[in-house]
This record gives structure tokens, sequence and C-alpha cells, in this order.
């Protein structure tokens, strides 16, 4: 009998390399998302980097706004669609394939405005300790004044009301279904996800766990990093995040 062991890591990796061509379908510019980051971090000669950027997406529309904008992703499809796709944008944004525990080996200490991560990235993590030294790598990048900016799926939401679904995202290419369940016992969500491509019927299927973060645990540990200000927001808008909050988006400074 053999028997084949995946790690998390490959099974993160198999996935996003597989919905890669279809991304910008899945996940498509937010103008909310722009306006928030505009509003927290000064249009000016601003350095920003995306963490988790994809193929590029956010990190493409900020550019028009900020000096330099740097997009990391460990993902090496996402990196190679979003370096495809700089070619013809004659501005300076960069992508490199770095993971999000990695910000320590950028020489850019004390030298960042803003840190951007959004799209859930943060959940991908495996434990509380890496939070914490994600969030302490982070602070050591930013400038004295410099924001971190965070949103992630409202987690004291779905556990505490039992949430199995996320929406479900449809549009004339994909549909994208996104499923929940928590084992309480671990600590994690089993994240299962079906994408079906409407020209060819082709179906992806994957399923991973991500990490619950809670409010006061994420809040514990950025003040644990040096993030002595905190704001919360139950969405782009910038409305009071509540426990009814789809997301939960943080500006840490």
């Amino acid at each position: 009998m053999k028997i084949i062991i995946f790690d998390t890591y490959t099974l993160i990796m198999s996935f996003y390399q597989q919905i890669a061509p279809y991304y910008h379908h899945i996940f498509k510019v937010n103008i909310n998302q722009i306006d928030f980051v505009k509003s927290k971090i000064p249009e000016n000669d601003a350095t920003i980097i995306d963490v988790g950027c994809g193929i590029g997406t956010l990190s493409f529309e900020l550019i028009a706004y900020y000096k330099h904008v740097l997009g990391i992703d460990m993902d090496a499809e996402m990196i190679q669609t979003a370096l495809k796709a700089k070619e013809t944008v004659l501005k300076p944004v960069e992508f490199q394939q770095l993971s999000m525990l990695q910000l320590n080996t950028l020489n850019t200490k004390n030298s960042i405005d803003g840190v951007v991560c959004f799209g859930n990235t943060l959940v991908h993590l495996n434990s509380l300790n890496e939070v914490a030294d994600f969030l302490q790598q982070a602070k050591a990048v930013l400038k004295s004044n410099g924001k971190l900016l965070l949103q992630i799926v409202n987690y004291d939401r779905i556990i505490s009301k039992n949430i199995k679904h996320l929406p479900l995202i449809e549009n004339d290419e994909i549909i994208f279904e996104r499923n929940y369940s928590y084992q309480e016992l671990e600590n994690k969500i089993d994240f299962n996800t079906q994408l079906t491509v409407k020209a060819t019927q082709q179906i992806i299927e994957n399923s991973i766990q991500l990490l619950p973060l809670l409010k006061k645990d994420l809040t514990l540990l950025l003040n644990k990093a040096g993030f002595d200000n905190c704001n919360y927001y139950g969405n782009f808008k910038q409305e009071p995040y509540t426990i009814n909050s789809p997301a939960l988006i943080i500006e840490a400074w």
C-alpha cells in the first residue's frame, strides 16, 4: 500500500495554481478597498507592501496613487501572472514570490508607509504564533507613523452563529462556492471550495484549513507587536464593527 502525504503548503499551492487563470474573474477590483487605503495612507510619496497580492489586482490599482508598490505572494503562478501584466504597466509596481513571514528579508526596516493584507490572507497562517511573527515583522518594516491595514472574515460571527457558507460568487465566467466547517477541538476551519468554469464546465475543488482568528486574539497580538492604536470596521465603507459584520477590518499603527 502506498501512502502519499501532502503538507498544507503543497495543498494550498496546488489549489492556487489551478485557479490562477480564473482569479481575475473570482476577485475583481473592489473600489471600496482602494478608497479605504487612500483614506488611511496619504497619497504622496508613500511606499506600500501588498501582502498576499495574488495576481496583483489591488497592487495595480494602488500604484496610481502611491510612489511605489511591492506585491508579495508565496504562490509562483500568481506572481508570474502579475509579472506578465506588469509588462504593460510603465509604473513602479514590483512583485516578488515571498511568504508573508519573510518580510524581514526585505531591506525595508522602518521605511514603509503602509502594509496592506486583505483577502483573508492572514488566516492562512497555521497558528497564533505565526500571526504574532507576521505582525512583529510588519511593525519592523513600517515607519513610526506607518499603517498596517488588515482584512479577514469575521470569525466571531462565523463561530458564534455557526455559519456554514460564504456568499456565492457568480458572474458570466465562473461560479465559486465556499463552505465552512468549524473543527472546535483543533480550533481550525475546514474551508471547502468549488470553482466551476462556465465555458468548459471544468470543476476545481479544494479543501484547506484556516485559522479562525477572533477579534480579541488579534487585538492582543497587535498590542504585543507594538501597535498601540487600532480602529475596527465591519466593511471597507468604514461602518463600525459588530458581531454581525461580514468582515473584520483593522487600521493599526
